[in-house]
């Protein structure tokens, strides 16, 4: 298979030719004026590396978390086709421990959509709470119940999320590290010095850093003065310009070297659905905006609905950095950290047919995984879960 453009994003340059796929696999690179005859055609749009998204609770109406268990297995699938669309190749789904067990089968089964490249528990072992947000007592370590939600994964689990400060949170780093399982720090209510130990302690990546973590104030760095200062700490980030200010997006990025950060969604179910009011996750009403954005009633942000995709239209546009400098922080970063950057990450020979082909406005035109387009907008104009749309909008 031979793929045209005009600008495609290889590790290291910007070609103006064809790729050359075979088996699944990147194996062979031509210049525009090569004598090729039968092409796939996205001169005019551009062609990236494949999304890697390692912090997805739910996208296009399929969520992973909440009390409804009903066709769980349908609804992984669907959040993956839901991936697909925003331009994402591979994925940790972030769901709830009850679908653990589900989100590993389909794992297994590679159904159509972004491939499941692991899991990640979020919790359940968490401290802090969001702006506003009502504190309550931290829950009790009980590594029982961190041994099942290992055994859930099958395999699958690389990342969980913990408050370091929860009593007994040793043992559950110890017992996952153990398993290989990388510790992350998250909604936490540490000051500097005390992140700094947890960082000594075995934590090595920041979940969506500068959101639900102590802050910098210049008397005392707070959780997050330790996650940028600390450079072993690879760190998660939201860049949909409302979860950060894009200037503080800027101080983050100039004390961080850029192949420290992943660029997450942390999306919810409500990402990609119109505007309106909704019932989110069985409990209260809230509202999407027209940019697309969820709010409760008193305009608290309520969670992320914005893709990894629309981040990187936020960096280029509004931090006015270089394309080449935002997309290994959409990619490459994930996977050479979680250990799969050989296969997968880039645009490059050998490695996996991972592709997301965009348009001037960062909308996915076409995404392919290993070779095999998955999602194609001249075909599907629209992907949304209907019965999302049902029972929850107001």
């Amino acid at each position: 298979m031979y793929i045209k453009c005009d600008r495609i994003y290889c590790e290291g340059d910007v070609l103006d030719g064809y790729l050359v796929v075979k088996d699944g696999k990147i194996v062979d690179l031509y210049p525009c004026d090569a004598d090729v005859h039968s092409f796939i055609d996205y001169t005019g749009y551009r062609i990236i590396p494949g999304i890697i998204d390692t912090h997805i609770h739910g996208i296009s109406g399929f969520g992973l978390l909440g009390k409804d268990c009903s066709d769980p297995e349908r609804r992984v699938e669907g959040f993956l086709k839901g991936c697909a669309v925003n331009g994402l190749t591979g994925v940790f789904p972030t769901p709830s421990p009850d679908m653990l067990a589900c989100v590993a089968k389909v794992a297994r089964e590679e159904p159509d959509g972004a491939r499941i490249l692991g899991i990640h528990s979020e919790g359940p072992y968490l401290n802090r709470v969001g702006e506003n947000g009502i504190q309550t007592e931290p829950p009790i370590i009980n590594l029982e119940e961190v041994k099942r939600i290992y055994e859930d994964c099958n395999g699958y689990l690389k990342l969980m999320a913990i408050a370091p400060e929860i009593e007994g949170s040793q043992q559950v780093i110890d017992y996952l590290r153990e398993k290989g399982v990388i510790l992350s720090y998250a909604h936490s209510n540490c000051n500097y010095e005390e992140a700094m130990e947890a960082f000594e302690r075995g934590l090595s990546v920041s979940t969506h850093t500068a959101n639900v973590m102590s802050g910098i104030h210049h008397r005392n760095m707070g959780g997050l003065g330790a996650c940028l200062l600390n450079e072993k700490v690879f760190c998660e980030v939201i860049c949909d310009g409302l979860h950060i200010a894009p200037p503080m997006l800027e101080i983050m990025f100039r004390v961080k070297n850029f192949d420290h950060w992943f660029m997450v969604s942390d999306s919810s179910e409500a990402a990609g659905a119109p505007a309106g009011s909704y019932k989110f996750m069985d409990e209260f009403t809230v509202t999407i905006d027209k940019q697309g954005f969820c709010k409760s009633e008193t305009g608290r942000l309520m969670g992320s609905t914005k893709s990894v995709l629309y981040g990187v239209s936020v960096l280029v546009n509004q931090l006015h950095l270089p394309l080449e400098k935002v997309l290994p922080m959409s990619s490459l970063n994930a996977a050479n950290f979680y250990g799969f950057g050989t296969q997968k990450g880039s645009i490059a020979l050998g490695k996996d047919a991972d592709l997301v082909v965009i348009d001037g406005e960062y909308k996915t035109i076409a995404t392919y995984v290993e070779g095999r387009i998955v999602y194609d907008s001249r075909i599907e104009k629209e992907f949304f879960n209907q019965d999302y749309l049902t029972r929850y909008r107001a």
